[in-house]
């Protein structure tokens, strides 16, 4: 892994809503912007309840915009390949998984893991799948390049919206 060698924190605000879409679709990939840096790790993305608190190093504009940007494509190219689980259909299962998603400093995206499940094998599996999917698609920010980190992407999957 390749460290940052400093870190400052940055709160950022939260994209426009016509820039993403929110969790409205079936597995959709809600689109919360909130990368966060590991002290003494690499650059991982995840939520917050209280917002979108971003740690990177004080020069980082690049690669911020850089996983942003990446966590935006995966999430484009991941919609493309959502499919609910025909049993947790019929069962009327919903919820949603949060994956995390591995990049390797080669660009390479390692195969997804579930960081939060769902609580159902089936909705886990898929989401894992449509992420996996859409990384494979996504291209990579010159910004990233050369650098390990990690992206959470919560994908959402409700009857409600069929």
């Amino acid at each position: 892994m390749v460290p940052f060698e400093s870190q400052a924190q940055i709160t950022v605000p939260r994209a426009p809503a016509a820039a993403t879409e929110g969790p409205a679709q079936a597995g959709a990939v809600a689109s919360s912007p909130n990368p966060v840096v590991a002290p003494g790790s690499s650059v991982a993305a995840a939520s917050s309840a209280a917002g979108p608190a971003l740690a990177v190093p004080a020069n980082s504009a690049d690669t911020l915009d850089g996983l942003r940007g990446y966590r935006l494509a995966v999430a484009s190219q991941a919609r493309r390949f959502k499919r609910y689980p025909a049993d947790a259909r019929a069962s009327g299962r919903s919820g949603s998984t949060e994956v995390r998603l591995e990049v390797g400093g080669d660009g390479t995206p390692r195969p997804a893991t579930v960081s939060r499940s769902s609580g159902h094998d089936s909705l886990d599996r898929a989401a894992l799948a449509m992420i996996d999917a859409g990384a494979a698609r996504a291209r990579l920010p010159d910004s990233l390049r050369g650098r390990d980190f990690a992206v959470l992407l919560p994908v959402v999957f409700s009857l409600d919206d069929e």
